[in-house]
This record gives C-alpha cells, sequence and structure tokens, in this order.
C-alpha cells in the first residue's frame, strides 16, 4: 500500500508541478527528513526491542513520546534560530517551515507505531504506516480533479496528512494497550536510554548521510531545476529496487537459522542459498532493462515532456547500483546474522564518507551525472567492502553470476538499440534475448525455478 501510494504521489507530484518547485520540495524533504531522522537517536529501536521484552509499555512508550516531544522543540527553536539568523536562505528555501511542520507532526507519531510494534500488533501498526501516504495521495487526487493544484496546496495536504497519521497513531494505540499513550519521564531512565542507543547514532548518522546526501549537495550547488531530474531519476530507481525489498525479509531468518548456530552449513542449505543468489543476480537487472530500454519516450509522455531524455543518462548510471544493492543487501545479511556488526558500521562509515568526497568533487563539474556517478562509485566500493570483510567461510557468495548478468544485460541493451528504435519493440527483444542468454549460459535451469519456489514456501 505504501508503495503503491508513494508511487501515485510521486508521479501526481512530478506532473503537476514544474521543475523548480518539484526539486526545492525534494530537497527540503531530503535535508529536513536527514535531520529528523537523526534526532531520533536511535532510540526507537531501542523501544520497540525493550516493549517486546516485556518491559512496562506504558513507562516505555511514554519516555519515548517525551523523547520525540522535547527533540521536537530543540528543532523548532533551531530551525526558526536559523530562520531569522540567515532570512536569504529561508527565502531561497522557501518550502523548509511548511515541509517542517508535516515532518515533524510525522516524527511525534512514532512513539505510538513503536509501541505497535513491539506489543506485535501488526494490523494496528500497519494502519499508522500507510495512514500518511494514502491521505497524501487521495487528497493530492483530489486537488489535481478541483484544480487547486499548486505548491502551497502540496505543502497544506502534506500537513494535513501527517497529522491525520498523528491522530490514528494516537487512537490505536488505545486498543493495542487499553490506555492513551502520555509523556513519561524518569532522568536516570532517559539517560540509559540514550546510553544503550548512542552506538545506533553513528550508523543512523552515516546511513542517512549515503542515501540523501545527494540530494541535499545538488540541490545547494546546482538548485531546485537540477535536483527535480536528479530526485525523479532517484525515484524511479528506487522502483527498480522493489523485488528486494520483497525478497530481503524472506532471506534475513534463513540467514539467521542457517548461520546463527555454529559448526558446518549442510551442503544442502548452501545450495538452496547458491540458487537463491544466482536468481537475485538474474532478477536484480529485469526491470533497469525495461526502464533504460523505454525511458525517454515513456517519462516523457508521463510529464509531458518535463523529464525524459534529459535525465535518461542519470537513470543509466544510478540502474547499475540495483544490482549492486541486491548483493550488498545478502553479504549485510550474512554479516547481521553472524554478528559481524562492527564491520558493516565501519563499512557504511567508509562508503559514505567516500560518498560525501565524490558529490564534493563531481557536482560542480558535472552536476545531476556527477551525484549519480559519485553514488555508482560508493556502491560498488561498499559491495568490495562488504565482500572482503564479510565472514563467508561457511557460507561463500558467489559475484561471477552477478556480473555475468549485467554484461549480459547491457549487451542486449545495445544490441537491441541498434536494430530498432521502436520503445515497445525495443522492450520485448531486449528482454526476451536476456532471458534466452541467461538459461543458454546456464545461469539458470526451468527446475530451478520450482527449487526456488520449494525453498522460499517452505
Amino acid at each position: 500500500m505504501n508503495q503503491l501510494f508513494g508511487l501515485l504521489i510521486f508521479y501526481l507530484l512530478s506532473r503537476y508541478l514544474d521543475k523548480r518547485d518539484f526539486g526545492e520540495l525534494n530537497w527540503s524533504i531530503a535535508a529536513l527528513t536527514l535531520i529528523t531522522t537523526l534526532f531520533t537517536l536511535g532510540t526507537d529501536i531501542l523501544i520497540v526491542k525493550r516493549i517486546a521484552s516485556g518491559n512496562d509499555v506504558s513507562q516505555t512508550g511514554g519516555l519515548h513520546m517525551s523523547h520525540t516531544l522535547l527533540t521536537a522543540v530543540i528543532f523548532l527553536f533551531l530551525l526558526f534560530g536559523c530562520r531569522l539568523a540567515w532570512p536569504d536562505f529561508f527565502r531561497q528555501h522557501n518550502l523548509l517551515i511548511g515541509v517542517a511542520i508535516g515532518l515533524l507532526l510525522t516524527f511525534l507519531s512514532s512513539p505510538f507505531k513503536q509501541v505497535a510494534n513491539g506489543k506485535e500488533a501488526f494490523r494496528n501498526f500497519g494502519i499508522m504506516t500507510i495512514t500518511g501516504n494514502v491521505a497524501k495521495g487521495l487528497l493530492l487526487l483530489a486537488a489535481v480533479l478541483l484544480r487547486i493544484f499548486s505548491i502551497r496546496t502540496v505543502i497544506i495536504i502534506y500537513i494535513v496528512a501527517s497529522l491525520a497519521e498523528w491522530l490514528t497513531g494516537a487512537v490505536l494505540v488505545i486498543e493495542s494497550t487499553g490506555r492513551p499513550l502520555r509523556p513519561y519521564w524518569d532522568g536516570k531512565k532517559y539517560k540509559s536510554l540514550l546510553l544503550e542507543s548512542f552506538p545506533q547514532l553513528g550508523v543512523l548518522l552515516f546511513d542517512s548521510a549515503l542515501a540523501r546526501m545527494d540530494w541535499i549537495l545538488l540541490g545547494l550547488i546546482k538548485g531546485p531545476a537540477i535536483m527535480a531530474e536528479y530526485s525523479f531519476a532517484y525515484k524511479i530507481f528506487e522502483i527498480s529496487r522493489l523485488p528486494m525489498l520483497v525478497i530481503a525479509p524472506l532471506i534475513l531468518p534463513k540467514f539467521v537459522r542457517y548461520l546463527n548456530v555454529g559448526g558446518v552449513l549442510p551442503k544442502e542449505k548452501k545450495d538452496e542459498l547458491g540458487l537463491l543468489f544466482k536468481f537475485e543476480a538474474a532478477l536484480a537487472v529485469m526491470i533497469p532493462i525495461f526502464f533504460n530500454m523505454s525511458w525517454t519516450p515513456l517519462m516523457g509522455w508521463l510529464t509531458t515532456g518535463k523529464y525524459g531524455a534529459v535525465d535518461a543518462p542519470i537513470y543509466l548510471l544510478l540502474s547499475l547500483c540495483v544490482p549492486l544493492h541486491y548483493f550488498n543487501n545478502i553479504l549485510w545479511t550474512i554479516a547481521f546474522a553472524q554478528k559481524q556488526l562492527k564491520q558493516t558500521f565501519y563499512i557504511t562509515i567508509a562508503s559514505s564518507l567516500l560518498n560525501l568526497l565524490l558529490n564534493l568533487l563531481l557536482i560542480p563539474r558535472l552536476g545531476s551525472r556527477g551525484a549519480a556517478l559519485a553514488y555508482l562509485m560508493s556502491t560498488l566500493v561498499q559491495f568490495v567492502l562488504y565482500k572482503l570483510f564479510t565472514d563467508q567461510r561457511r557460507l561463500s557468495v558467489p559475484i561471477v553470476p552477478l556480473f555475468v548478468c549485467m554484461f549480459i544485460a547491457a549487451g542486449c541493451i545495445y544490441g537491441t538499440k541498434m536494430i530498432t528504435a521502436n520503445p515497445v519493440t525495443g522492450v520485448v527483444l531486449s528482454t526476451v534475448s536476456y532471458l534466452i542468454f541467461i538459461f543458454l549460459f546456464r545461469l539458470l535451469h526451468i527446475r530451478d525455478l520450482y527449487r526456488l519456489k520449494s525453498i522460499l514456501t517452505n
């Protein structure tokens, strides 16, 4: 539901906002999301853990509510203080205040979600999670139909949707706990919470920076129009990783069960996971093939010419990251299952710092293409580091199938473009030829598909 309505929101914004407003909105959301994420200090994860472990819900959830209220007040003081100190900056980025109000309301609804998650009230948790996106999608669609779509309307809708999310959480938490959630304060317990969550802050800091630093720097250096083109391509890049988001939670419990115990991993389990690796390698490039073949005419038609040819090179560079992300996820999962948390933290730091440095070097010279190239290079380095430092003595991750699939996909795209300029024919021909070569080179067999289904269902 979140992906569906997120896609609807993205389409309506990119279609009906001009490039400057679309870019400025995305930049404001990226910058403020980074800040509000850091203001959690990693406490949200610990709250779920503590409630699931049997701690008092009212005290634990109330302590987290006090934390969100305290940090929200601090954030507002800082925000309005910065507005007084640098008024020209806020006139240039005139959406910051409105976006901040919406994001803070979402931030304040976090305690309700963590309580529902810790109490395993997953129905309530699901409703809380999708409320904001559903409200935004429906209200934006109504604005289009009523012909009142503007950046001011969008900001109001974002605030209303965040308020609806907060109210939904406040009501549903009563169903989970039998009482309203109220702030609770105990100085010693709060200090203990912060000390325990402190190691998570480093992961949050560098993980968030890697995810959004290119957006923030690009908007500051090149302006909202260039930012709009990049963020449009980046959103399609995120959609291209959707199968990974489905597979990731399925494989995590398997890896934990297989690798969290000592001894040699049975050959049967190694074969199962080896087949899963090959399948992910083959699957990872399927969506990028479609978008790279159809990008210019499809995106031009969907957005009435605002996007398409101008950001095709950006998506091409970002799409090379998609298969790398699949294997980064596999290697991270293995490291997590084997409790190599320190290694994953160091790898995240190295990748994030490299990403920051490359963005500072490449964006002034190459603009949005420089940001995409920086992201590709830092993702590749992250992949190499995971491959080198993840303990694979019990389960080795073969990388040959990954690069063979990428090479075949690139060859099919290039060859098809040499044969035909028709996008529909190109998509069909490149996809069919890719599948033929996958089975021709024996990367997969028909019987493997039946085995894979049995592995995942069992």
